[in-house]
């Protein structure tokens, strides 16, 4: 039996629930359809990307009719921004999604009817809870751009003004970085071209310890010390600074320092 979509259709879906992986689940007459950024209840109209023999997948491109667990991102980059996926979605809704996923594998994958679920422990908090963040340098018109990914694409970085899972500590530092690298008319490195030095900026917090780690990595050039430790002076928590040389392309940040 054909598939009863087609590539670059755009169809009205009612999302059921959340698969495995985050995509919203939409059946057509029995047919599932995976729709990225779809979230329960809502009514999505959806392209088409991709159609196989059992299934399709889809993505939402405007959301007719919001579902119940849907709420506003509090995040001014979300959904560009790469970093997190369900800002839009309730976050008890996230827990009955995750649920319910561990649920239907025990069933399906383990053969357990009712498989005894103990209620998930939630997150305190659920922002600003990161102890780690890796951005990337990426140039702009205005400069050197410190961010992350966009949403699905390696080539494209995104500036970050503030960033929802690190603390007003480390948005502070990435925003002072920034500033230091467009005073120094320091030059991001092109991943398709292989020119540039600043690669990534890497800043790690001690919650319990109250310290915190900074890592900046270059491609090979001269940096300039001085003026990279005194841009980061005035926060009395960075205890260790840096500088690692990347001389590969990949974009890794594993190095020696």
């Amino acid at each position: 039996m054909a598939a009863p979509v087609r590539l670059d259709d755009e169809l009205d879906l009612r999302i059921e629930s959340l698969a495995y992986g985050g995509n919203g689940v939409a059946r057509l007459n029995g047919f599932v359809v995976f729709v990225r950024r779809g979230l329960p209840g809502d009514v999505v109209r959806a392209r088409v990307t991709k159609v196989k023999r059992n299934h399709a997948e889809a993505l939402a491109l405007e959301v007719v009719e919001p579902g119940a667990p849907r709420v506003d991102a509090p995040c001014e980059h979300y959904p560009a921004c790469g970093g997190c996926r369900f800002q839009d979605l309730a976050y008890e809704a996230q827990l009955d999604a995750k649920a319910a996923q561990v649920a239907e594998a025990l069933r399906r994958i383990g053969r357990i009817d009712e498989p005894p679920l103990e209620p998930i422990v939630p997150a305190d908090p659920i922002f600003h809870y990161r102890n780690k963040l890796e951005y990337s340098f990426t140039s702009t018109p205005e400069g050197p751009a410190l961010g992350f990914h966009r949403a699905g694409r390696w080539d494209e970085v995104l500036d970050i003004r503030k960033c929802w899972l690190t603390t007003d500590l480390g948005n502070g530092i990435r925003d002072a970085v920034r500033t230091w690298a467009r005073e120094q008319r320091l030059e991001a490195y092109d991943q398709a071209e292989h020119t540039g030095f600043l690669r990534h900026l890497v800043v790690r917090e001690g919650r319990n310890t109250g310290q915190t780690l900074i890592q900046l990595v270059t491609a090979p050039g001269r940096l300039d010390a001085d003026s990279f430790v005194a841009a980061l002076e005035r926060f009395p928590e960075v205890r260790s600074i840096h500088w690692s040389v990347n001389d590969r392309p990949a974009e890794v940040t594993n190095l020696p320092t």
